[in-house]
């Protein structure tokens, strides 16, 4: 039982720290598979030094 609760608390665990790569270009699923397999400690900083997505900015027009 004991063993389930750790493999479960693992599983959260890397699903928190895994949705920091959701607007990254690693993505949520390969940040995932990285702190599932290897751990949350060391995918966060691998999640954290990824490039950010592209963002579009929007030019808006002041009326003067």
């Amino acid at each position: 039982m004991e063993q389930f609760i750790t493999i479960l608390f693992g599983i959260l665990l890397s699903l928190l720290v895994a949705l920091l790569g959701k607007n990254r270009k690693i993505g949520f699923g390969w940040s995932f598979v990285l702190c599932f397999f290897l751990s949350p400690l060391i995918g966060l900083p691998i999640i954290l030094l990824s490039k950010k997505k592209d963002v579009e900015f929007i030019d808006v027009q002041k009326d003067e």
